[in-house]
């Protein structure tokens, strides 16, 4: 086919540079379930350099006019969108060793006259992603991976290329956009959605994938700051076409809305319930598989490693999301605790309804008469439906350096708790690390 037309971006702030209006529909396609493979050859002036998805085949003069260039992009894997840029890009390359074999990876930068670009960061910070990810969720399967400029204020992630405003400032902002970003690659490339009530599988795994990463990233130092960020916007007022509503955003209703979520009453519903709630959903997930007692993990990245081989090159429902999660979460210790054989419960509560609970963990110590000292109370349950039930961290600290870690079970609107103590008890801690939702986490000794 050919295309021609006025259905380009040219910015009025950056000239000499050109990218589609909308990246999923400047070419006639069956919809962003279908997957096909591409080979793009664009006709433009001899200034300019066009990035693309896939691999370069050819750039040379046009045979016909001196001022013009051909040049081919193609990409032989089946992907469900492509995107392009033209205009007067600079590529800055490395080769990314593997062992599935040398990766290039490129940032089509514009000119430093133009705007000064920290291109190395930009080409490492890319690397890193791309080798974090893959030893998370599975190998890079593209030939080339690749960013261009655009100055929009916004990224987008589509196969083997993404978009990127400036993203050249070495802060937890910085690496977590980059990396999410980078990990639609694997959520929403690799692995479509089915429809708007699973975009939470694409944005939602995306930004916690850049809590993840920016965690490993700064060793922590930023992980809980952007944890707190989104915890907070869930809380926020919802944004109207006349000003500022009433209520929080996480009321307005469940993640399978998707795009729903969104109206003139709730406009900023959306980005802060699928892209926030959603991954925070996911983190939630990530405690649940792990060892409370010794914060082993590994079980949550098998888990998610076998979602993407399960949909490799299709799409995904919350559905089969959740039968996958199910099958690996009966042999975790949380699920044998509580004798749990599926999460069933938890898509139900977290997923499919909107409700963010307060937990109170009301405590006194009491001494027995065979010596032993025993943590008695009530953990309570607030804001949430009575049959809701969820495992919450909890964390028991007896001086000197020593802890005891373990999970208490909020089992409707109170739930007794009963501890045999180790030792002297110093403090108590309930969900330290804010793995679990809540409007609010408390701990409170009754004397």
């Amino acid at each position: 086919m050919e295309f021609a037309g006025d259905f380009l971006y040219d910015s009025p702030v950056l000239g000499n540079c050109y990218y589609p209006r909308v990246s999923s529909g400047w070419y006639p396609r069956h919809g962003y379930l279908h997957r096909s493979t591409f080979d793009l050859t664009f006709r433009h002036r001899k200034k300019y350099r066009v990035a693309s998805a896939g691999i370069r085949v050819r750039e040379e003069k046009a045979s016909d006019s001196d001022g013009d260039m051909i040049t081919e992009w193609k990409i032989d894997y089946p992907v469900a969108l492509v995107t392009f840029g033209i205009g007067s890009f600079e590529p800055h390359t490395e080769t990314m060793k593997r062992k599935e074999g040398d990766l290039p990876v490129t940032f089509f930068s514009v000119p430093g006259w133009l705007l000064a670009i920290k291109e190395d960061f930009v080409v490492a910070e890319l690397q890193n992603c791309l080798g974090f990810f893959s030893a998370l969720f599975g190998p890079y399967p593209y030939p080339s991976f690749a960013a261009v400029y655009h100055p929009r204020p916004y990224g987008q992630g589509l196969p083997s290329l993404l978009l990127l405003p400036r993203s050249d400032y070495a802060v937890k902002q910085t690496y977590a956009f980059l990396a999410h970003e980078t990990s639609h690659q694997w959520w929403g490339d690799i692995v479509a959605w089915r429809s708007y009530r699973d975009q939470w599988l694409s944005e939602g795994f995306a930004e916690y994938s850049g809590i993840l990463y920016t965690g490993e990233r700064d060793k922590g130092k930023s992980r809980k700051e952007l944890i707190r960020e989104l915890r907070d916007s869930l809380k926020a007022p919802p944004e109207t076409e006349t000003g500022i509503g009433k209520g929080h955003v996480t009321d307005i209703g469940p993640l399978i809305a998707g795009h729903r979520l969104m109206t003139r009453e709730s406009e900023n519903a959306y980005n802060t319930l699928i892209y926030n709630k959603g991954g925070l959903v996911l983190r939630m997930l990530h405690f649940l598989f792990m060892d409370p007692q010794t914060g082993n993990d590994k079980a949550f990245y098998d888990m998610m490693g076998d979602f993407v081989r399960r949909h490799y090159n299709g799409w995904a429902t919350t559905e089969s999301f959740l039968q996958v999660a199910s099958e690996h979460f009966a042999r975790t210790p949380i699920a044998q605790k509580y004798r749990l054989k599926d999460l069933n419960w938890f898509f139900a509560e977290w997923v499919f309804q909107a409700h963010l609970p307060t937990y109170r963990l009301e405590y006194r110590i009491e001494h027995q008469p065979d010596g032993s000292v025993m943590l008695k109370g009530t953990l309570y349950q607030e804001n949430a439906p009575e049959a809701w039930f969820m495992p919450l961290p909890l964390v028991l600290r007896f001086g000197k350096d020593q802890s005891a870690r373990g999970t208490v079970l909020a089992n409707g609107p109170q739930a007794p708790v009963a501890i045999k103590l180790p030792g002297r008890l110093a403090e108590v801690e309930l969900d330290p690390d804010s793995w679990v939702l809540s409007e609010k986490t408390s701990t409170k000794e009754v004397k």
